[in-house]
């Protein structure tokens, strides 16, 4: 039994009319009739709360997404005829932030009620959810009870999984996402597949001007990509990963990249590889094509964290090579922290060609981006951005080292990072880079 905030409000009244009777007599018959009033109300609420008065389930998905609000619903059942009111609160999952949670609750005489919250996971992996509290006042609401009840369950966060579904949506609908563009994997222009209607973006010489005469509808001819081919995402897992932007690690964007692009890549008829990595590789996962493939490849990533070590891109790619023999496009995810890891980077990249199409993926620095623009109020700012200014000059080099030797570089925003990778995807489709 719990004391309520009524029952503190009575009981300084008693107080400070045990005061007062103590300077007018006549005051204390009605302090001992007030007193005695209290402690009966108190005894009927005890009486009446004996006993568990509410009954409660939990439900949630078994797989949440990191960065992402997942929804947890609680549902309520009285074992009692009178109304209750009072708080409900669920264990709280570790790294994660939720949002009405504890909350509020009214159930009618042996009714039902439901209380519904988000978590937002900040890290990947298994979470464990713990007990529900359950507070409610008495008949008279002086005493409260709370009742605890274990609902032990275990759920895993997994990298974005919501972005795949509702670009699957999109796809079943014949529509594109603003920031992807057309979901289509176009081909050349030597296997037709059929006619559509045009798109913006489409080209000028698709345009089948017979069938948009009959249609009287601006009709272009699509081609089919060639599919069957490999993919490979090679994820530096190394120390200069475990930044932070957005509420997310630099891991965290690049797999929700990597994942969305393998959907792309597996519904388009392709294999999807994975390659984990930092002073040697961790994990490798085949090529493998259906939706096989992308169960290995989330399973294989959903607990994956950004550790301290230094990143060896040398024995990695070697690895690489080693394991992969068809030609492939390798997707390396990784940030650079110093000239001589960019160094090794270039050179360790460079030597998968001719054999494979590399692409690298680097994620932009924001926070030194906005120093070398910020306005300098006095000296030490003027060198704070001059410092910024030539990190990102040598950034700038060498990525353009890197496309002169005929390597792919995408050079984005953690935020825009997947969009981006996606449009980068389907652009060496279209090219027949591969």
């Amino acid at each position: 039994m719990v004391p309520t905030r009524r029952l503190a409000v009575f009981a300084f009244a008693a107080t400070l009319l045990s005061i007062f009777a103590g300077y007018v007599p006549g005051l204390r018959p009605a302090l001992f009739a007030f007193d005695g009033a209290l402690l009966l109300g108190v005894v009927i609420d005890v009486l009446f709360g004996l006993g568990q008065g509410i009954d409660v389930d939990r439900e949630t998905a078994a797989i949440h997404s990191v960065g992402r609000p997942n929804a947890v619903t609680l549902r309520l059942r009285s074992r009692r005829g009178r109304p209750m009111r009072g708080m409900v609160a669920d264990d709280p999952l570790e790294a994660c932030i939720a949002t009405g949670n504890p909350g509020p609750f009214e159930l009618p005489g042996h009714g039902q009620a439901t209380v519904r919250y988000e978590v937002v996971p900040s890290r990947r992996g298994s979470r464990e959810l713990g007990a529900v509290t359950v507070r409610y006042a008495g008949p008279l609401g002086l005493v409260g009870r709370q009742e605890r009840k274990a609902l032990r369950a275990t759920v895993d966060v997994y990298p974005d999984v919501h972005a795949a579904r509702a670009l699957e949506l999109l796809r079943r609908q014949g529509r594109q996402d603003a920031r992807l563009g057309s979901l289509r994997v176009r081909g050349g222009d030597t296997e037709f597949e059929r006619l559509r209607p045009h798109q913006r973006g489409d080209e000028i010489r698709h345009v089948d001007w017979r069938a948009s005469a009959r249609r009287d509808d601006l009709t272009v001819r699509q081609f089919q990509a060639e599919s069957d081919q490999n993919v490979v995402f090679a994820l530096d897992v190394g120390r200069g990963m475990r930044g932070e932007t957005g509420g997310l690690t630099a891991i965290d964007h690049a797999l929700n990249a990597a994942l969305l692009t393998a959907d792309v890549a597996l519904r388009g008829g392709d294999k999807a590889g994975l390659m984990v990595f930092d002073e040697t590789p961790r994990r490798f996962v085949a090529p493998t094509a259906g939706r096989a493939g992308g169960h290995k490849l989330t399973r294989a990533v959903y607990a994956l964290e950004a550790g301290l070590a230094a990143t060896d891109y040398r024995t990695a790619m070697a690895f690489l090579r080693t394991q992969v023999r068809a030609r492939s496009l390798c997707i390396v995810f990784t940030n650079l922290l110093d000239p001589r890891s960019a160094k090794e980077l270039a050179s360790s990249v460079k030597g998968l060609l001719p054999r494979h199409l590399p692409l690298c993926v680097l994620m932009r620095d924001t926070g030194v981006e906005a120093l070398a623009v910020a306005p300098a109020r006095d000296v030490d700012d003027l060198y704070v951005r001059a410092a910024a200014a030539e990190t990102l000059a040598w950034r700038d080099s060498l990525i353009r080292s890197l496309r002169n030797a005929g390597v792919l570089v995408l050079d984005a925003k953690p935020a825009n990072l997947t969009p981006e990778l996606v449009k980068g995807y389907l652009d060496v489709k279209a090219r027949r880079l591969l």
